[in-house]
């Protein structure tokens, strides 16, 4: 590797060295937080630092028909790492089943649906008058 790719590397990636972020996110819920960030401390290891989260947004599915089970959860996720990670949107549903997405995917595909979902409402209530 060259000196010049090697550097680049390092300022994407960080080095073993580098220090972790030691801030949670503005959304971090520290009752549900497992960051522990002094793990990244001397290096990366994958599978140990956890993780920041959110609170819970419970999700009411109400009488949906099968097999969307009639509850979940939805709640954002964020590895530690010494380097910054990407936020997640993860939604669980009853049988954990599990849809996980960056937020940046997340946005538009919600921004989508709730124009679908308006349009729908704003038609039915034309439909009334």
């Amino acid at each position: 590797m060259t000196v010049v790719n090697e550097q680049k590397s390092r300022e994407n990636f960080g080095t073993p060295k580098t220090a972790p972020d030691q801030q949670h996110p503005a959304w971090c819920d520290p009752s549900r937080c497992t960051a522990d960030p002094s793990t990244q401390a001397d290096g990366y290891r994958s599978g140990v630092g956890s993780e920041h989260r959110s609170a819970d947004v419970p999700l009411n599915i109400g009488a949906g028909s099968w097999p969307i089970p009639p509850t979940g959860v939805a709640f954002l996720t964020e590895a530690v790492a010494p380097w910054r990670c990407s936020t997640f949107l993860r939604i669980v549903v009853d049988g954990g089943t599990e849809v996980s997405m960056a937020v940046e995917s997340a946005l538009p595909l919600l921004a989508a649906l709730t124009d679908l979902v308006a349009f729908a409402v704003i038609g039915e209530a034309v439909s009334r008058r």
